[in-house]
């Protein structure tokens, strides 16, 4: 059974590196080189991701170097440059995605504890850890719902410090992590948060992330449980234009549940996650109310035909309000179109590992709605489409 479940392990391993529990033998040495090259291609008939993808784009890539030094025992260094590019999302210049320096100061024969102080990757959901590395996921897209690819500077790390633990137990062991820290805000979470590049910016950050994952000794059960609350200062020099936000506090609670069930060839993962977000201190911005709760959820079963083929179908929904699903509220307040309050996404794909450096993939989408697509792709609400479809192309190389 474990020789097939392959991906999760591979998973676990990696942020064993990152983190600085151990190497692909379960020994400890004292430095680690890796790194990746990612290309993607995307072709939609309506609507554009990771670039015009309504007329076919190559404007998705990643390439990224992480390496892990062992200073003693107790002590390791670690850090990954990466440079991505997604349509207007992302332009590709470098940049740190992690640099920590992490201290374990317990060790027993029940578990360990250690802190890590730097940029540190978040531990939210099952994949935003690993969410960059193809060989850890099933599919080219993340489930949209939870792990937002316009927000990803927001969602993947934050700068400040993490206690962190594990505590063995008898059939499987219990791993919890708190990060305090900056959470990373640029042009991109404008874009996500206040639909628009607005006069000011950013300024200030704030916020802390607690998780808690259950594993089975097997990994034939994983059970998590994730809690945060951010806050980002938006600042305007002078007085804002009418209909433009002030001077104010985006606040962001978020609560996750995630399941994961695997057997021999099945895996079944299942995530849920509620976003409370309130911007009403920044004034009256247009298509925006001054707060509500937006509900995520996915459903996805992942089958391994051998250890280097498997297939996935997953069913990803967003609503914008939960209170609104329909988008009539929306409608009717800001004269946006419904759609744009809401995603429900089909996809299937397909994945294979012809070597240990190798990883391709592809997969079909049908989507009805358009709440988790980029302004910065498609800049006109009406000329979004409702109904739509894209499949997508992806291979991968590490060393």
């Amino acid at each position: 059974m474990l020789s097939c479940l392959r991906s999760n392990r591979v998973a676990m391993l990696l942020l064993s590196i990152v983190t600085g529990n151990c190497t692909a033998d379960g020994s400890v040495k004292n430095w680690e080189f890796n790194g990746f090259i990612t290309q993607g291609y995307f072709d939609s008939d309506h609507n554009n991701f990771n670039g015009k993808s309504s007329s076919g784009s190559t404007d998705f890539r990643e390439i990224a170097v992480n390496s892990a030094w062992r200073i003693s025992g107790e002590v390791l260094l670690a850090g990954q440059v990466m440079s991505r590019r997604a349509g207007k999302v992302d332009d590709g210049d470098p940049r740190m995605d992690y640099l920590l320096i992490d201290y374990r100061f317990h060790e027993t024969g029940d578990g360990f504890a250690g802190l890590r102080i730097g940029r540190i990757k978040n531990p939210f959901g099952f994949y935003n850890t690993t969410r960059d590395v193809a060989f850890t996921r099933p599919s080219i897209v993340l489930p949209q719902s939870l792990y937002f690819d316009k927000a990803r500077d927001l969602e993947l790390s934050a700068d400040g410090a993490m206690l962190y633990g594990r505590h063995l137990l008898n059939e499987g062991w219990v791993e919890s992590g708190l990060i305090i820290g900056k959470p990373h805000k640029d042009v991109s979470v404008e874009y996500a948060y206040l639909n628009y590049d607005w006069p000011g910016e950013f300024d200030d950050s704030r916020g802390f992330l607690w998780r808690s994952e259950y594993i089975h000794q097997d990994y034939s059960f994983r059970a998590g449980f994730t809690y945060g609350q951010f806050e980002l200062d938006f600042d305007v020099d002078g007085t804002p234009a009418l209909g433009a936000p002030g001077d104010g506090t985006v606040e962001i609670d978020i609560a996750s549940f995630s399941l994961q069930y695997n057997l021999e060839r099945w895996s079944i993962t299942g995530e849920y996650m509620q976003q409370f977000i309130e911007w009403g201190s920044l004034g009256g911005i247009y298509g925006l109310d001054p707060k509500n709760t937006s509900e995520s959820v996915y459903l996805q079963a992942e089958y391994r035909f051998s250890p280097s083929l498997s297939a996935f179908l997953r069913y990803d929904v967003l609503y914008i309000d939960k209170d609104d699903r329909n988008g009539n509220k929306a409608a009717m307040l800001f004269g946006r179109p419904n759609h744009t309050q809401f995603a429900k996404d089909w996809t299937l794909g397909i994945g294979w590992e012809p070597d240990e450096h190798w990883m391709l993939r592809a997969e079909w989408h049908t989507v009805q709605g358009t709440a988790w697509l980029a302004v910065q792709d498609n800049p006109s609400d009406v000329e979004r489409q409702e109904e739509w479809n894209m499949f997508a192309l992806q291979a991968t190389y590490r060393f």
